[in-house]
This record gives C-alpha cells, structure tokens and sequence, in this order.
C-alpha cells in the first residue's frame, strides 16, 4: 500500500511539474485572442492605459510584419512607421527561416513590461516602445490571397504583375516551382498562399502555390 501510495505522489510530482512548465503551442493557440501589430501600434497611440490593460500578461495570436531579425527574437510591427513593437522571442530554427519585411503570425504570451528604446538617424531621433513576447512560437509564415494576374513582368521575370484587391498597385508574385505558369492567363484571377514580404514599402509574393 505504501509503495503504491509513493507511486501515486511521484506521478502527482511530475504532472504537476510538466503543468508549470512551458506550454506548448497547442495550448496557447486554443486560449488566444487574435490581434494585430496594427491593432496594438493604434490602441497604444490612442490610449496607452488602455492598451496596457487590453495587451500586457495576455495570450495572443499576433500577425504582422518582422522588422527586425535579432539574435533571439524578432521585432514584430506593422509593416510601415511604428511606434510601438513587440519584441517575439522564438527559437533559433524558427528564426532562421524568416525574412526582414514578412509577414507572420506567431502566438505566445506578453509580460507588462514595456522598453522605451531610441534610435538616432542622421539629425533625427525616433523614440520606440516594445511591448515583450517571451515566450512565442511560430504559427505562420505565409499568407492567403485573391488576386488578378497582369502577365508576366520582363524585368523581373520569371515574376507575374498580380493585382490584389482594389489597389491600382501591381505586385510581383513569384510561383513555387511545382505551379505550371505555363497554363496561367492574363486577367486571371487566382486564390494563392506565398510569403508575403514588404520590400522598399511593395509587396513581393515568394514561392507562391495556387489554392483550388
């Protein structure tokens, strides 16, 4: 009866030690709130209480556009000015697949620290704050979109013109090499998935895959 009793405490011991432990992407991504770099970068200029309150010791599913590659994280915002950044710590194989400029969705859970941070560019300085990710994980690192295809652009080739939405801005959209382009048509318009990186403030869609 001891002996089963010591079983039982020392199984108890380990659960309770796995429970404490780092969760796992799974269970963060059942409990997470999904926002936007956007979304925290504007609740924050709005109202920075408020924005503490709605983002800080909080689970989210957070999409945006890596602005900088570190070490040991990466600087999540929206894709253009930003004055408030999350920094999302993810692992080292994680972090070697990513491009400046692409476009992401990680999940992981925020601290209620946030680093005021300055960087100084010619006579300019620009003040930033970074809200903290530490513990993060990777979800997505591509993007799903309709658009019209506008032929093929010769300067750039073997890239397409495609046309997303209703801007009159053309992009350009590299295929994976399994798409046959060959049967594609001018005025086409195609449901795809590709890494979307942001490149001189364009668009450029890489390894895309059309989606039936």
């Amino acid at each position: 009866m001891k002996k089963i009793f010591s079983l039982l405490l020392a199984s108890m011991m380990i659960f309770s030690l796995c429970a404490c432990g780092q969760p796992t992407k799974e269970n963060l991504l059942m409990e997470a709130e999904n926002v936007s770099a956007s979304d925290i970068q504007n609740d924050s200029i709005n109202n920075i209480v408020q924005a503490k309150q709605k983002y800080c010791n909080k689970t989210l599913l957070l999409s945006g556009c890596v602005r900088n590659i570190k070490e040991n994280h990466i600087e999540l915002a929206q894709a253009y000015s930003t004055n408030y950044i999350i920094d999302v710590y993810l692992s080292t194989d994680e972090l070697a697949t990513l491009k400046r400029g692409q476009s992401i969705t990680v999940v992981g859970i925020t601290t209620d620290k946030i680093i005021e941070d300055a960087e100084n560019m010619a006579e300019f300085t620009f003040n930033y704050n970074h809200y903290q990710m530490p513990t993060a994980y990777l979800v997505n690192d591509t993007v799903e979109l309709i658009g019209v295809l506008k032929g093929l652009n010769k300067s750039f080739a073997p890239a397409f013109n495609i046309k997303i939405g209703k801007s009159n801005v053309w992009n350009l959209i590299y295929f994976a090499e399994s798409v046959d382009t060959s049967t594609l048509t001018i005025g086409q318009e195609i449901k795809f998935s590709a890494k979307a990186i942001n490149e001189n403030n364009n668009w450029h869609y890489y390894d895309a895959e059309i989606i039936e």
